[in-house]
């Protein structure tokens, strides 16, 4: 008795371990996504001079600067900005929804206990037994035969959705690392902006202080004075704005590292190399493979986006056809503890179900519509995503180049108004000209010292924008 028992219950057990083996025979069955990309017409290089030199590209682009300061508020911002840390936080739950849709595709096995004891009367004209106890122990195992690929399908799209969240963590990563670096360059610029309009003002003090003793003197007349006075006022009432910016540069800092908001108010931000001293290398990519390109995170964010589409299409689809799941319990049930596991004890069942909807006004044709439609827009993004990449890098290659000459013009146009400023005080303190020529040349000088400025931040930023087109220097995982 008993070994025709356990006999009977191994040929359910091994029924129900069969079924991996027959859905995978009949896997050909199931929808299978394309994994093909949209066709591009791209070119095989991007290129903006003819120079044969390339840089070296690398992750961590930014210690090419050889600032420490800059290089220790990077490092904060990847421990302590919130913006990366909920990215992060996406990762985790993408990994665990993969987690949850891969558990699906394997059979499932439960373990339960249960223990009742219950009276019934012994007014109702048969015989009871009092009280009346149930013991279970049960271990029950179900699975769904996949054999359209409803599930691996929705497993497949959970698995490039976590894809598409890693690339995404990489893209913030390097969106984090561009912003901090650009955000203290600026910065940089504004401090030196505002030393030289500091200096400026201490210059125009000296000489309205002059021209007021000149004119209490007899030696020349008011309007010199007020002419110099103007000036001098000119200057100053350009300290607020740089301030303010500079207050508003070091609070997005601040946000940007993590940086308490004490350790703001009480140590501000630290300040590394000065803006003529951040020196760059000049050389810049020649010529750039479109291969490089599309190994950006946000183009292949785009690319498992289309993936993780095509599969849901397909998981859709099986909508339509059959659901088959298989249910085997086996265990012991007594209503006496100590003979819960004797001869005679045990039970099992063996359950096969099937159910396919006939009717369901048309819910799932709209869903597959619905996942089609998904896929447009993820194809549309994608193809988006790639233009945006060619067009940024070949914007950052040509701004390298430019820029490069205007740092170059804007030095000769300061050196040459620094000569002119000399000569214009020569020939006033001679005789030779009015006041109002020396203010000219003080003017001009005072743009030009900030317009080289300028024009050096935007030549660094300039070269972090073609790191950031590049990818950082990232290099795509194969998938």
């Amino acid at each position: 008795m008993r070994k025709t028992s356990y006999a009977k219950h191994g040929q359910q057990l091994l029924a129900l371990c069969a079924a991996p083996l027959l859905a995978s025979l009949l896997a050909g069955c199931a929808f299978n996504p394309s994994s093909s990309m949209p066709v591009l017409d791209l070119p095989v290089s991007v290129a903006a001079t003819k120079t044969e030199y390339q840089t070296q590209l690398t992750s961590r682009w930014w210690e090419q600067f050889n600032d420490t300061v800059l290089n220790q508020l990077i490092a904060d911002a990847d421990k302590s900005n919130q913006n990366l840390a909920q990215v992060s936080a996406k990762l985790d739950e993408a990994r665990a929804v993969f987690g949850i849709n891969s558990a699906a595709q394997l059979p499932r096995i439960d373990l339960a206990a249960a223990g009742s004891t219950n009276r019934q009367s012994e007014n109702l004209g048969r015989p009871v037994s009092n009280p009346n106890k149930d013991y279970q122990l049960i271990g029950q195992a179900s699975w769904e035969l996949d054999l359209w690929g409803r599930v691996r399908n929705a497993s497949n799209a959970a698995r490039q959705d976590l894809f598409a969240a890693e690339y995404n963590r990489d893209a913030a990563l390097l969106s984090l690392h561009a912003e901090v670096a650009q955000n203290y360059f600026n910065l940089r610029a504004l401090d030196e902006q505002l030393k030289i309009a500091e200096d400026t003002v201490k210059s125009r003090q000296e000489s309205y202080d002059l021209q007021k003793k000149r004119f209490l003197g007899g030696v020349t007349s008011e309007l010199d004075v007020r002419q110099a006075e103007v000036e001098l006022a000119s200057t100053l009432s350009a300290l607020p704005d740089l301030k303010q910016s500079i207050a508003q540069l070091e609070a997005a800092l601040s946000i940007l590292s993590g940086q308490a908001p004490r350790a703001l108010i009480e140590q501000g931000i630290a300040r590394g190399k000065t803006i003529p001293d951040l020196g760059i290398s000049d050389q810049v990519p020649a010529q750039l493979s479109s291969d490089l390109l599309l190994r950006r995170a946000d183009i292949a964010q785009a690319e498992a986006n289309l993936l993780a589409a095509r599969a849901r299409i397909e998981a859709a689809r099986a909508a339509y056809f059959p659901k088959i799941s298989l249910t085997g319990l086996l265990g012991f049930e007594s209503n006496d503890l100590g003979k819960l596991f004797s001869t005679g004890s045990n039970i099992s069942s063996f359950v096969g179900n099937l159910s396919m909807p006939l009717f369901d006004n048309g819910m799932s044709a709209a869903q597959v519509d619905q996942a089609k439609a998904r896929e447009r827009q993820a194809a549309a993004a994608y193809q988006l995503a790639v233009q945006i990449a060619f067009g940024e890098t070949r914007t950052s290659l040509i701004s390298n180049q430019v820029l490069g000459d205007k740092v170059v013009n804007e030095k000769t146009k300061v050196n040459a108004l620094q000569r002119q400023l000399r000569l214009a005080n020569l020939r006033y303190e001679n005789g030779y000209s009015s006041y109002l020529e020396a203010l000219d040349a003080q003017r001009s000088l005072f743009n030009a010292q900030l317009s080289l400025i300028s024009a050096q931040r935007n030549q660094i930023n300039a070269r972090v924008e073609l790191y950031k087109s590049l990818g950082g220097g990232w290099q795509r995982a194969v998938k």
